[in-house]
């Protein structure tokens, strides 16, 4: 059933940006039915659909409660504070050697361009809170201490941004819509600019 409305639609829509919407909706139903749902709903539980390139965060991402792990403490808040401005996500684990090595440049970054911008890190794969505090202090790994607040025990932001692999970094624009997401790479204060100048309307 619906191959037979994928390919109507096709017939119908032949110019090159309806086939690309097109293909983005194939993936679309593609990646839903392969990501395991645990949050169905039937529990009471959050859910969320995969966000796309070019679309905003759904308005639960603003009010969606998380816990958070800020300034030594877990805390439980939304995100709106971050609303109206640039947001990086940065999804890590405790066990990903090249995620904690970056934490750095995310408060180097933060130094940088101030209140322009803003950077969280998610994590959505451990359990253990103590784990996770114990490498956010930096106690093992002094040099990889963080200033970033990073949202830990999450199930919520990866069922919008669904990967297998960390670190991936997710960019929201001001307008909180998803422009790319990358690998480390990326991440660096030439693309930083770049997303702060589109915010004001010039192009680089």
């Amino acid at each position: 059933m619906m191959k037979s409305t994928l390919f109507n639609l096709y017939k119908a829509f032949k110019s090159k940006r309806a086939r690309v919407m097109l293909l983005c909706l194939v993936s679309m139903f593609s990646l839903s039915a392969q990501t395991p749902r645990q949050d169905s709903g039937a529990n009471g539980l959050s859910t969320a659909q995969p966000l796309m390139i070019g679309f905003r965060v759904p308005e639960e991402f603003w009010s969606h409660e998380f816990m958070i792990f800020e300034n030594n403490k877990y805390v439980m808040r939304t995100l709106a504070e971050y609303r109206g401005k640039p947001l990086i996500l940065d999804f890590w684990a405790t066990w990903c050697t090249s995620c904690v090595a970056n934490f750095p440049k995310l408060d180097q970054l933060k130094r940088l361009h101030g209140d322009k911008i803003n950077f969280l890190l998610v994590n959505s794969f451990d359990k253990d809170t103590t784990k996770i505090a114990t490498v956010l202090r930096g106690k093992k790994t002094e040099k990889y201490r963080t200033q970033t607040p990073s949202v830990v025990l999450d199930t919520f932001l990866k069922q919008i941004f669904p990967h297998k692999a960390v670190p991936i970094y997710i960019w929201l624009d001001h307008f909180g819509k998803l422009g790319a997401l990358s690998t480390s790479d990326f991440l660096n204060d030439n693309q930083v600019k770049v997303l702060l100048a589109r915010m004001k309307g010039v192009q680089e």
